[in-house]
């Protein structure tokens, strides 16, 4: 007669991380900010990666703060390259085998990785894998890094399709300063703006306010002015997603807001850069709403219209291969457990979610987003629909 035992065990393992927003990063000492690198008695060596663009516009003020800290690095530090390009195995690979030579230990020395979106997630899927797991402390350079990648618990690389291999290992510690946004070039605070579009559209409408007010003049700045209007976009985008990540930090619900502009935009890239694809992606789902009902004209030309003063795009020649679309929408679906969980706008702040849309619906948006670019289906300030 067979027999049989089982034994079950549930356990829950607390994540934490903290997020910093600074004016004067690379300028500060242990003096004023003693536990910037945490607690430094145990160790102070500390494994160091940097985009490579980064550590040429700042190699002095990057080198200057770990020296200040004493911090015992190698110098010059692991670099890599920017860019999706970048996001793969063999850049992860690279990042492995320098690590190990360093002699990363598993505890009381977590290594530090300064750059963008791309060196985060890169790097953090090295540190969620090395020792089986180590933890980590990142500066963000970039402004899509510093209101999206910075505090995210997910990394990982691209394998065949965006973002396919990786897991869930936030950095320790993550902090960014606007100062680096002065040196970036003006595409990539265009990307950064279409995450913070998302953001309003999906969850804050003041800062949808705040920013058909000031967004333009903040992007051409690039922050230069620090102003009160450039820091209210900076710290109402980081809180929202913050309180976000914190309700649903491991997407176990897939109905998730911030998913807004993650739909049908990887198969945009990487024709388009990722913050251009994400308004693409807003663009496409505000004619939809707007098709289906959920919101009138009026809104849908403020979405459409706020997209543009930034300087992204409401329609691409990239969308025109409608059948690469449908395919990565299709991937879209069973990455969320087999539904769409299209977050579609329903009024400025708040979405609903789409679970039925079909391929011909999804090449009448793209096509009345043609429409819309070259002119047409414009009615800003209609009074046609809701005003929501």
């Amino acid at each position: 007669m067979p027999r049989s035992w089982k034994w079950d065990a549930q356990v829950a393992r607390p994540v934490e991380w903290s997020t910093s927003l600074y004016d004067g990063l690379l300028d500060l000492t242990p003096g004023r900010q003693p536990h910037l690198f945490g607690d430094l008695n145990l160790s102070r060596r500390r494994f160091v990666t940097v985009d490579d663009s980064v550590w040429k516009l700042y190699q002095k003020d990057i080198s200057g703060l770990l020296n200040r800290y004493h911090i015992e690095w190698n110098d010059p530090p692991c670099l890599l390259p920017g860019g999706e390009d970048a996001k793969t195995r063999d850049g992860a690979n690279r990042i492995y085998d320098e690590m190990d030579a360093f002699g990363v230990p598993r505890f009381g020395e977590p290594p530090i990785a300064i750059g963008g979106g791309v060196l985060h997630d890169v790097f953090g899927l090295v540190a969620g894998e090395y020792r089986r797991g180590v933890s980590w402390d990142f500066i963000g350079t970039t402004l899509v890094s510093a209101i999206d990648a910075m505090f995210a618990l997910k990394c990982g690389v691209s394998a065949g399709w965006k973002n396919r291999v990786g897991l869930y290992h936030p950095a320790r510690f993550s902090m960014t300063d606007a100062r680096f946004f002065r040196t970036l070039e003006p595409h990539h605070i265009r990307d950064g703006f279409a995450e913070i579009v998302k953001i309003a559209v999906a969850g804050d409408s003041t800062l949808f306010r705040i920013l058909e007010q000031h967004g333009p003049r903040v992007v051409a700045e690039r922050f230069r002015s620090a102003d009160d209007d450039s820091e209210e976009i900076l710290s109402r985008s980081i809180s929202w997603m913050m309180r976000e990540l914190k309700r649903n930090p491991f997407e176990g619900e897939t109905a998730r807001a911030s998913y807004l502009g993650h739909n049908i935009s990887p198969g945009l890239e990487p024709t388009v850069t990722h913050g251009h694809a994400v308004a693409l992606d807003i663009a496409w789902t505000s004619m939809i709403a707007w098709r289906r009902g959920l919101i009138g004209r009026y809104v849908r030309d403020r979405i459409l219209y706020l997209i543009r003063s930034l300087g992204l795009d409401v329609w691409h020649p990239a969308m025109a291969d409608t059948d690469r679309l449908a395919a990565h929408l299709s991937d879209t679906a069973r990455h969320r457990g087999g539904h769409q969980r299209i977050p579609t706008p329903s009024r400025l702040g708040r979405v609903t979610y789409l679970d039925d849309v079909t391929t011909d619906e999804l090449r009448r948006a793209v096509e009345d987003q043609h429409l819309w670019e070259a002119g047409d289906l414009r009615a800003y300030g209609s009074k046609e629909g809701s005003r929501r």
